[in-house]
């Protein structure tokens, strides 16, 4: 079974209790400014409580979906606000569109920012996406905004298009693949150009098991790697297509 949530509301609303698991929905608490408000007066609900959760309709001004999620499924059709998947730590979060800023960044004050899971965003992202990423998988089917994977502890996020400024500032550890354009910051120093086996496993991991194809080039090209910050640890990379 799987539970359908479609959207109502036209206010801005802070859904960060969305997740699979839940046992009652309806019940929930969401926030239109400083109010709080049952989930099922916004959304109407269509089948069971289950870990397979889809949320429909305008979402551009719902914010939070996929907080601290944990487990299962959560699937958003169509755009979404800011904070998606923040502080996830397991599960799958899957946007069939654009998402806002700060998608599996940290909470307000936290160190830590996606501890694990997955997310898969069709389109585009905003501002600071996968900001201090701790583990797990980040995929952007379009452009990134500024700061993506600033401060990455580690984990990976995959950008298809292109990448904003900044990417990859203070990184620690972990991937930045970038099959589009992008700025190579200052603090990263180029190591070599070959052909990283794990990407071929990740590209065809996407397809076959998450429907999300790539272009087939990029599975067989090679990569600039380019290593750093090495203002920080100054273990992360940023691998870079070429061919």
């Amino acid at each position: 079974m799987s539970l359908t949530l479609t959207l109502r509301a036209t206010e801005a609303i802070d859904a960060s209790s969305i997740t699979p698991g839940a046992s009652d929905f309806a019940s929930l608490p969401c926030w239109v400014g400083r109010q709080r408000v049952a989930l099922g007066e916004l959304f109407d609900l269509r089948g069971e409580p289950s870990d397979d959760v889809r949320v429909e309709g305008d979402l551009r001004r719902v914010h939070g979906l996929g907080t601290g999620m944990s487990r299962g499924v959560l699937t958003v059709d169509g755009d979404v606000g800011d904070g998606a998947g923040v502080a996830m730590s397991g599960g799958l979060l899957r946007i069939n569109g654009s998402a806002g800023d700060r998608l599996g960044a940290p909470l307000p004050g936290a160190s830590r920012g996606m501890t694990g899971g997955e997310i898969i965003v069709r389109g585009n992202v905003g501002a600071n996406a996968a900001r201090r990423v701790r583990r797990g998988l980040v995929v952007v089917g379009g452009d990134a905004g500024p700061g993506a994977a600033h401060a990455m502890i580690a984990g990976t996020i995959l950008v298809a298009g292109q990448l904003g400024a900044g990417a990859g500032l203070w990184s620690k550890r972990g991937s930045v693949i970038a099959l589009g354009a992008v700025e190579i910051p200052a603090t990263y120093k180029y190591a070599c150009t070959y052909r990283p086996p794990y990407v071929l496993v990740l590209l065809r991991y996407l397809a076959r098991v998450r429907q999300f194809a790539t272009k087939a080039q990029c599975a067989t090209g090679r990569y600039k790697r380019w290593t750093g910050d090495v203002a920080d640890v100054g273990k992360g990379e940023i691998l870079e297509w070429t061919t």
